[in-house]
């Protein structure tokens, strides 16, 4: 089977409620924008894959001549030689291979996670993972209304200027919820675009005292190239650093994780180089005790992703799903047929052939820019 066109769909995905992410303060956003991306074949199978961009230029090197010559005629099981292809591109766009994938699994009649090595788990722990910035009150409200819909964990995003303000956010959460619920915590240091920037000082500060609230990890407290401060910080503290959703490649991963700068990482199936490079993370990370938890945050195709990796690797116990009511709700977003839904704490790992998962052309059609 050979890959007879990639198609490059740019989409405008309206959210239910405007949304207001806390690294993008004082901005109003209303719809999810992104490319689509169908990867044919010459047998009539197609997969789908997803890119978080505005489309516009990864629409226009993916239809390229150079991409075009590459990639058309390889056959679908040709992953390692399309993510070199990819690696070389002026833009990510590995959501080729993930459509590659996806096309693979259900020309075979199977889903990714037993092509990856089979069934390690068939549910995964989701946590509600939030971007907005509200007050301490409203955060443990929305907090309980997500342990009463099933999740057993929550991320909320630390963005105030004062390290106080952001406790007492995590305060309000502990002391709403049953003590079985998570909390993760997330900076967004890494490429900081809003709020306060953190000091080595601040982040430290900050770690011990989520610690005592029994916060299970701080997520992106540095900038992602302050690796000799990532080391101390890894070194200084009990609480979990994560972070690296940025990175690009198992090389880069094992290098990370060999200096002693994470102790869980969270690469993007979408960025980070596909989902072979995700299993490969995995096991990189596996062959070192730490845990990998791939971000998820963008749609409904990369949460499919992410669970399908996660079914085939011991050390993926997380997966993130975006839940931010009323805008949003990664699983039930509109370009689905049928929900991702989360039920005592976990999702399934989509079982039916490819992502295991069903586009609806006619919303594809609707919201195509």
């Amino acid at each position: 089977m050979k890959i007879s066109s990639v198609e490059f769909i740019p989409v405008s995905v309206p959210f239910a409620a405007p949304f207001h992410p806390a690294w993008m303060p004082d901005t109003t956003v209303t719809a999810r924008e992104g490319t689509l991306i169908k990867v044919n074949t010459d047998d009539g199978v197609t997969g789908y894959g997803w890119q978080n961009s505005s489309g516009a230029e990864i629409k226009v090197v993916g239809e390229s001549n150079y991409f075009r010559k590459k990639i058309t005629g390889l056959e679908l099981s040709e992953f390692e030689k399309v993510v070199k292809i990819l690696s070389n591109l002026p833009v990510r766009m590995y959501g080729v291979e993930v459509g590659m994938w996806d096309a693979f699994g259900k020309s075979l009649g199977q889903p990714i996670y037993k092509l990856l090595g089979g069934t390690v788990q068939k549910k995964v722990s989701a946590y509600a993972s939030t971007a907005e910035m509200k007050r301490p009150e409203e955060q443990a409200r929305d907090a309980l209304m997500y342990w009463n819909m099933g999740f057993h964990g929550i991320k909320i995003r630390s963005h105030h200027e004062k390290m106080e303000d952001d406790l007492a956010v995590i305060r309000a959460i502990r002391d709403s919820v049953p003590p079985e619920m998570r909390i993760m915590v997330d900076a967004n240091q890494a490429s900081p675009t809003s709020g306060p920037v953190w000091s080595y000082e601040r982040a430290l500060k900050t770690a011990r005292e989520l610690e005592k609230l029994d916060v299970t990890w701080l997520e992106e407290p540095l900038y992602h190239e302050a690796h000799e401060d990532q080391i101390r910080l890894c070194s200084e503290v009990d609480i979990l650093i994560a972070g690296a959703e940025d990175e690009q490649g198992f090389f880069r991963f094992k290098d990370l994780l060999s200096r002693g700068c994470f102790d869980l990482v969270q690469p993007d199936v979408a960025t980070s180089g596909g989902i072979l490079q995700l299993r490969k993370v995995a096991i990189v990370s596996e062959s070192m005790n730490r845990i990998m938890v791939p971000h998820s945050f963008d749609t409904g195709i990369s949460l499919a992703s992410a669970l399908q990796v996660a079914g085939a690797s011991p050390n993926a116990p997380y997966v993130e799903y975006a839940m931010d009511l009323p805008a949003l709700d990664l699983g039930h977003e509109p370009l689905l047929k049928t929900p991702i839904e989360v039920k005592d704490g976990h999702v399934e790992v989509p079982s039916q052939p490819g992502l295991g998962i069903e586009i609806d052309e006619q919303v594809v059609e609707k919201c195509r820019v």
